[in-house]
């Protein structure tokens, strides 16, 4: 079959980080998304970890292995070679899944940071803390359910009530997405740092809270 189009710009303009090593761990090729990856993370971390994933003999092999450098994670990833001089690898984004579609009609913007304070002075109103926030001036409102952002805010900061210092992070998570109404969104990712967290499972619609150690983060779809 003869094609006109470029398979290339296909390529270059996958979203999915694509990287083909030489044998001595030098970068031959990549696409826009992995010169972007590459940016942040040392090539030899990427090589070293792929060769120790990859085939036997010269072959392609999806490895279903949850693949996490830094702020970058990926479900699995295409590691193979048809010669003996170079490796390459193709990793794929996580996509979180929504429980339901949203009506956006309904949203509303909002201030992320007028809502986090609303909700430290409800949690806090009995209690002197130390905050320390870590927050990109430059971050747009988002749209949202602004009485729902604020019970989630209000239930995070509950868990972490009985702690002096607390630190708050608000960045937008990079290499990953949401899937909302069949369509891909950034994610706004907050982190809640303390010392001691009382550990209770919360669940709320449209959005993902991991409690670990000494960390809460939550995952809102960045819808703008």
């Amino acid at each position: 079959m003869n094609l006109k189009t470029n398979i290339e710009n296909w390529i270059i303009h996958d979203p999915n980080p694509f990287i083909i090593f030489s044998n001595n761990a030098k970068v031959l090729y990549l696409n826009e998304a992995g010169e972007y990856f590459l940016s942040f993370i040392p090539p030899k971390i990427i090589y070293d970890t792929i060769i120790n994933y990859a085939p036997q003999s010269p072959k392609f092999e999806i490895v279903q292995e949850k693949f996490s450098f830094g702020d970058f994670h990926y479900d699995y990833a295409l590691i193979g070679y048809d010669n003996f001089d170079e490796i390459g690898v193709k990793f794929y984004e996580n996509i979180h899944p929504i429980k339901k579609t949203l009506d956006f009609e309904k949203l509303e913007s909002v201030n992320i940071y007028f809502l986090l304070e609303m909700a430290r002075t409800y949690v806090f109103l009995d209690k002197r803390i130390k905050f320390i926030d870590i927050f990109d001036p430059d971050l747009p409102d988002i749209k949202f359910d602004k009485n729902e952002l604020i019970k989630i805010f209000s239930a995070i900061y509950s868990l972490v009530k009985e702690n002096n210092k607390i630190n708050t992070e608000v960045k937008i998570k990079i290499g990953e997405y949401i899937k909302i109404n069949h369509k891909k969104y950034k994610i706004l990712e907050v982190n809640i740092f303390a010392k001691n967290i009382n550990y209770e499972k919360l669940e709320f619609e449209n959005v993902n809270i991991e409690v670990l150690n000494n960390k809460i983060s939550l995952f809102l779809p960045f819808v703008i």
